[in-house]
């Protein structure tokens, strides 16, 4: 399943197709062009960065705090 054009403009914050392409490259998105030039790229991609960026935060350091 891809994402739609709302939750890939909500991802990126942008609407032009060429735009959200640039930004997918510079935060390391993979993704496929559509024939129509809008990327499309794969809920699971970004369900699976969030759950690296929660997972690394949930248990604190406390090795730091000695």
């Amino acid at each position: 399943m891809f994402l739609t054009h709302e939750a890939l403009t909500e991802l990126t914050g942008l609407k032009k197709p060429k735009l959200q392409r640039a930004w997918l490259t510079r935060n390391g998105y993979r993704f496929d062009v559509r024939a129509d030039g809008r990327p499309a790229v794969l809920v699971s991609q970004v369900e699976a960065r969030q759950h690296v960026r929660v997972d690394s935060a949930a248990e604190p350091n406390w090795d730091a705090l000695r």
